[in-house]
């Protein structure tokens, strides 16, 4: 498991804070194929001086991995390079960054397993310059048993282990020596507290845009993205399509019920959409019993199609306590029915209401022949539309029903 063949695929994501895949494969400089001499060690250590504030420099996960790969080429030049994300739960290691030849064989495994794994477990750097005969090693089937010299560094933060960093010279006479360990375990130092800093700022990021009832893109992201995806439709001459969805007499549950099972249903609810929709769908709870789902340009074939087959989902699920339940689903697409973010929300949202006027549990695709286009009233996010009030005015009597 320590050879640089060694492989791996992505995991699967959770449903609440996935492990965040970066990358899996990049070239390796032909710079960092070169041996330092002696004389170049005291510039290695003053570079090191310079690492920490680098590292922290970088605002994504996926930049900070390039910029720790790239970095330690200038202080201890490798020929292959492994980052291992560690998830301790699962006490398995699994590929975040992987420069070298066998990239592509990259895989997860468990703690405990090869030098990586010895390293890990006894959280304790490792310089095994002839690793292809160290008694620890394991190859994966099929890869070449190449010499090879190699540095594993446990990366520790806050005393929990963030992953390993592992560096490889390939060949007889492949070696690092004592002074090299010793930067790399240093360099290892920084780039633990720079990745742990970065999981931190993706955490509350991900907090940010998240709705903590159901683990769903909350109302701001929501509008975030509406108004990105629009923009790219209009860069692309494309379409989007925006899908209201608004559960049909939802105050009863929470009066007969309480508010306890409301918010059960509606975990349990947008359980059941998140398996409906498509990956490339963006779904939403934005506010109370109200959900969207953003189509992104160059996916809108048939959202009819998509938020028919939610509405027959959710009718087909009995769920705890309430039973079963309805919704109405409203549909507009951008440009065609609007070409802003409020208008485009507004026309979906009224052509949600015509759903509940009709007598609930439909789908409806918003008709500018049947509907007064909207127009903004405020400036708040969840406006609602003139056409919406005109609705509400001449059909209230077929919603009290």
């Amino acid at each position: 498991m320590d050879h640089p063949a060694h492989s791996g695929s992505d995991p699967e994501p959770t449903t609440s804070e996935p492990h965040i895949r970066l990358v899996t494969s990049a070239p390796v400089g032909e710079t960092s194929k070169v041996t330092p001499a002696d004389d170049s060690l005291v510039g290695s250590y003053r570079r090191l001086a310079d690492v920490f504030h680098d590292l922290l420099s970088e605002q994504s996960l996926d930049s900070l991995l390039v910029r720790i790969a790239d970095t330690l080429a200038e202080i201890v030049p490798y020929e292959a390079l492994h980052i291992y994300e560690a998830d301790e739960p699962k006490r398995e290691l699994i590929p975040a960054l992987v420069r070298s030849e066998w990239a592509e064989q990259n895989e997860r495994f468990p703690f405990g397993v090869g030098i990586t794994g010895w390293a890990v477990d006894n959280r304790e750097p490792v310089l095994a310059n002839q690793a292809h005969l160290d008694p620890r090693v394991r190859f994966v089937p099929g890869t070449p048993v190449d010499p090879e010299a190699l540095i594993v560094v446990p990366l520790v933060a806050r005393g929990v282990l963030k992953g390993t960093l592992n560096v490889y010279r390939i060949g007889e006479d492949a070696s690092f020596t004592e002074q090299e360990f010793e930067l790399a375990k240093r360099f290892g130092d920084a780039a633990a507290l720079a990745l742990d800093n970065a999981h931190i700022r993706a955490r509350l990021e991900h907090q940010a845009q998240t709705d903590s009832l159901t683990g769903l893109y909350n109302h701001g992201y929501f509008h975030e993205r509406l108004r990105h995806e629009l923009t790219l439709a209009s860069s692309a001459h494309a379409g989007v399509a925006l899908v209201m969805i608004d559960i049909d007499d939802f105050k009863k549950v929470n009066d007969v019920y309480g508010h306890a099972i409301g918010d059960q249903v509606l975990a349990e609810l947008a359980d059941v959409l998140r398996r409906t929709v498509r990956s490339t769908d963006v779904l939403c709870r934005i506010g109370g019993e109200e959900f969207a789902v953003i189509v992104p340009a160059g996916e809108t074939k048939d959202p009819v199609a998509l938020a028919t087959r939610v509405a027959q989902r959710l009718g087909e699920v009995e769920f705890e306590v309430a039973g079963r339940i309805a919704v109405s689903i409203g549909i507009a697409h951008g440009p065609e029915h609007a070409a802003n973010p409020r208008e485009l929300i507004a026309c979906a949202e009224a052509a949600m209401m015509t759903a509940k006027a009709r007598g609930k549990n439909q789908v409806v695709l918003f008709d500018e022949s049947a509907n007064e286009r909207p127009d903004v009233l405020t400036e708040r996010e969840d406006i609602r539309s003139i056409a919406h009030l005109k609705m509400l005015q001449s059909l209230g009597a077929k919603l009290n029903r």
